[in-house]
């Protein structure tokens, strides 16, 4: 039995508005939303930590993948969660732990390797986009059965501007240029949301920008690429 840890990182209690969620069972519960979708998969344990709320964060050994999960909060906060995380990401990298982390953890990875992070250029990136594969993508694991030009789930006001020393460029979308990258030792990261559905991520402007949930729509990519790392997990 493999062991994953998903880590939620929705954001510092009272930074973002967590009613938005209120129609969903779980509310904002990210780790729940998690192991509903992806109980299905066979031979995995899956354990979540709310590192917003001080959960302890796993030791290498205690794993056998991560899941880092998106954020409200920038990678200019500095919070608190943030520097732990910060401190902690280099034992799981030097251990070699698969790892994928998602949005705003695809900013922090980024920004920790010297890459920049900053607004959108014009605007929010919200709705379900097109992603393009670069020869490294079409050839990734963690891509493997995904069609060129797929559709994935984006909910985004910041991007990583550049490719991060020491990582490969994966995938590109739109008005975002480093949509997924390979850091090596089956570390990844996507700026796009897998873990998601077009209903948790439109539900992220159903208050403030409500004319954006128009551009969301159903998928099966994400799902395919969350089976590809849990495949890449069991590999190891």
């Amino acid at each position: 039995m493999k062991k994953v840890a998903f880590i939620e990182m929705m954001g510092t209690p009272g930074s973002y508005d967590a009613s938005v969620y209120d129609h969903f069972e779980d509310t904002d519960q990210e780790g729940l939303w998690f192991i509903k979708r992806f109980s299905y998969l066979p031979n995995f344990a899956i354990s979540t930590v709310n590192i917003c709320i001080n959960e302890k964060l796993p030791e290498p050994r205690e794993v056998d993948g991560l899941v880092l999960a998106g954020t409200y909060n920038s990678v200019h906060d500095h919070t608190d969660w943030q520097q732990k995380i910060r401190k902690w990401l280099p034992q799981m990298l030097a251990a070699k732990t698969p790892i994928l982390a998602i949005c705003g953890s695809h900013q922090l990875l980024s920004n920790m390797n010297g890459a920049d992070v900053k607004s959108v250029e014009g605007g929010p990136y919200a709705g379900s986009f097109a992603v393009n594969f670069t020869p490294e993508g079409r050839s990734c694991p963690l891509l493997a059965n995904i069609a060129d030009g797929a559709l994935f789930q984006f909910a985004n006001t910041e991007q990583v501007m550049d490719v991060p020393k020491g990582s490969t460029l994966l995938a590109t979308s739109g008005r975002v240029s480093n949509a997924a990258l390979d850091f090596g030792h089956h570390c990844y990261s996507t700026q796009f949301h897998p873990e998601g559905t077009h209903e948790t991520l439109s539900a992220v402007w159903r208050f403030k920008a409500p004319e954006n949930q128009k551009q969301y729509v159903p998928e099966g990519n994400g799902k395919r690429l969350i089976e590809n790392f849990f495949r890449i997990i069991s590999s190891q």
